[in-house]
């Protein structure tokens, strides 16, 4: 006789994996079956934002299959696997120079009073070209006791090496949508219609979770997203930024644009920021700047969080948008030289 217990597992005896185009569930579910057998295989199912969703019979299977297999090959497909409920809290960690060794910036949220529970590990770039996708950021990850109720700084100076350098902190689980607890924006239950035909691609961020870190060299994918809410302000107070010079509405990022490698200089940012007014080919503008459109994208994604004036927020966030929608579009015989792995004069 069944019990209770096992007609309605829990959801620690649950693993999520990435859906692969033209794969059919039973495919999952075999690949699954071969490593924990068959008859422990209980539900399986399709879920949402590309996501094959599989409970297992005892979470000791689950243990196994995230420590010994974080990733399965279903059908010549490489494909990662994690738990559906994550028992610790990540912190991301941004504009991390990456000569720093994972130690001493682990050592760094530590003395917050945080409880490590993984190895610091690095974060892709996102890079949406094939040759490029071994790429990592400037963006770091580590779990923390969920326990821990420590309040987390914004950023922090990290002296190493006689240089200074500003490291920004946040934890993963806040929706950057409805600024709930519970669930990530690519999951969000309170998205209103305003945001129907603005999905995003599709993101691998299905990275193991803290106790099956295989190595310090082990990386998820980057999060992208500059959606967040900000209070309203009265329209006198907009109409106060726009008549503060841009240099001002910047000077906020001034410290990390000067101190961390990012394709354009302070001065540079500011030219940009007010010639892309009014601009008409975005790309052309920021050719006379760089060519790294990546590291462009980075850059603004940085600094969007500094700036204190929403009008120079939005700009920002427009400016962002177009430029990678542009670039998205872009025809390969146009992509900025160092994205085709062609070498140029």
């Amino acid at each position: 006789m069944e019990t209770s217990e096992s007609l309605f597992p829990s959801k620690d005896q649950a693993i999520v994996l990435g859906a692969v185009k033209d794969l059919k569930l039973v495919d999952y579910v075999a690949a699954i079956g071969d490593i924990v057998a068959p008859k422990n295989v209980s539900f399986a199912s399709r879920m949402s934002n590309d996501r094959i969703c599989i409970y297992l019979s005892n979470k000791s299977f689950v243990d196994q299959i995230i420590s010994e297999h974080p990733a399965i090959k279903v059908k010549e497909n490489v494909v990662n696997v994690r738990r559906l409920i994550n028992p610790a809290r990540r912190i991301i960690l941004s504009n991390v120079c990456p000569s720093i060794p994972h130690p001493i910036v682990e050592e760094m949220v530590k003395r917050i009073g945080f409880t490590l529970v993984s190895k610091m590990s690095f974060l892709k770039a996102a890079l949406n070209h094939e040759e490029y996708k071994h790429v990592l950021s400037f963006r770091r990850q580590v779990y923390v006791q969920p326990e821990d109720s420590f309040d987390l700084p914004s950023s922090l100076v990290l002296k190493y090496e006689d240089t200074n350098y500003r490291i920004f902190l946040n934890f993963d689980d806040v929706c950057f949508k409805c600024r709930q607890l519970g669930h990530f924006a690519q999951d969000c239950p309170n998205v209103s219609h305003t945001d129907v035909g603005s999905k995003r691609p599709p993101t691998d961020d299905i990275s193991p979770i803290p106790d099956c870190v295989r190595s310090s060299d082990s990386y998820a994918e980057d999060d992208d997203d500059l959606d967040t809410p900000h209070p309203k302000k009265k329209k006198s107070c907009d109409s106060t930024e726009s008549l503060t010079p841009t240099p001002k509405l910047l000077q906020p990022v001034r410290e990390l644009v000067e101190n961390a490698q990012y394709p354009l200089s302070f001065s540079e940012l500011i030219e940009l920021m007010e010639k892309v007014v009014g601009e008409n080919d975005i790309l052309n503008l920021v050719s006379k700047y760089t060519d790294d459109i990546e590291g462009l994208l980075a850059m603004l994604f940085d600094i969007f969080p500094l700036v204190e004036h929403r009008s120079m927020q939005n700009r920002i966030k427009r400016t962002r948008k177009r430029i990678k929608k542009a670039y998205e579009i872009l025809p390969r015989d146009r992509v900025p030289a160092p994205y085709t792995g062609l070498e140029t004069e």
